[in-house]
């Protein structure tokens, strides 16, 4: 077993052994609460769909970067984990000023609040990224927003994928955010949403569903590692990345363009690569533009 697997084994064991672990809880007392439906206001032309990936996110702001300044503009955005944070910043300011310095100084200490040894059910209580979002966007409620946004959480007890797009963007954001084992769930509309990569990583057919004639997606999640594991951690995290990117294959098929970053060997919060994930997104989308442009002239102008 490597150092770092065998480092990240003993840190769970004092975790679960101060924390007073327990195989199962009761989740909430309640009937969760209804999540009021996304309300469509304008034909949906052009969606962007904007999956997770940590710090792999730099790369979608990258790619929005080359699509506007080939005049394309999203109608309307779905993002998941990562992408919503790149996703919410956009909506709010379409023209990008100042999120590109915003993001590529982002670190995980702005992330980062632990809460370890004070908590069963995560390491890190998720307020400090919520305050980074609410800090640096000018909307505070989605109605504020220039560009419909829709963000994607997960209902931990049932497992089905939640549609967020009332109330506050930070605590939505927060939500998609949440990965299971590491950030506290967030207790909204009487449930406990984590993040939205559980259910829907890259959630094409929720822009379907309000009517999008194109779609892009957006994927900057890893490929599976080329080299075969070798401890029990390793299996485990492999078996999981399996489940993993059949939902992603699965949704991206029903993309009319599906953008792949094609990432390996890049952690959660390497925050030191946040230049060349950036680089990586604006790469993709120039060598993929004609075929882009070519899709969207067939659509017929607004009238």
């Amino acid at each position: 077993m490597g150092k770092k697997a065998l480092l990240l084994s003993l840190a769970v064991a004092v975790y679960v052994l101060f924390t007073g672990f327990k195989p199962t809880y009761e989740m909430s007392s309640g009937t969760p609460g209804e999540v009021p439906a996304f309300e469509l206001k304008t034909p949906v032309r052009i969606a962007l769909v904007l999956g997770g990936g940590g710090s792999k996110g730099l790369a979608h702001l990258g790619a929005i970067q080359e699509l506007e300044a080939a005049g394309i503009r999203p109608d309307l955005i779905v993002g998941c984990s990562a992408g919503s944070i790149v996703g919410a910043l956009y909506a709010d300011d379409p023209a990008l000023q100042g999120v590109e310095k915003t993001l590529l100084s982002l670190t995980r200490s702005h992330l980062l609040d632990l809460t370890f040894l004070k908590s069963r059910f995560g390491w890190v209580e998720g307020k400090a990224l919520q305050s980074f979002m609410s800090k640096n966007l000018r909307s505070k409620t989605f109605d504020e927003l220039k560009i419909p946004l829709i963000v994607i959480a997960t209902d931990l007890y049932s497992g089905d994928a939640v549609e967020l797009s009332h109330k506050e963007i930070s605590t939505a954001v927060g939500a998609s955010c949440a990965y299971p084992g590491i950030f506290k769930p967030v207790f909204l509309y009487e449930r406990y949403l984590i993040d939205g990569g559980a259910s829907n990583p890259i959630p094409v057919e929720v822009a379907r569903k309000y009517g999008a004639e194109i779609v892009i997606a957006i994927d900057v999640s890893e490929k599976l590692p080329s080299v075969m594991p070798y401890h029990f951690f390793g299996i485990a995290k492999r078996g999981v990345d399996i489940m993993y990117r059949r939902l992603v294959e699965q949704s991206l098929t029903q993309a009319d363009i599906s953008i792949r970053m094609e990432f390996q060997n890049v952690g959660m919060f390497s925050d030191h690569l946040n230049h060349q994930m950036y680089q990586q997104g604006r790469l993709k989308v120039r060598r993929l533009l004609p075929q882009i442009k070519k899709l969207c002239s067939r659509m017929p102008e607004e009238s």
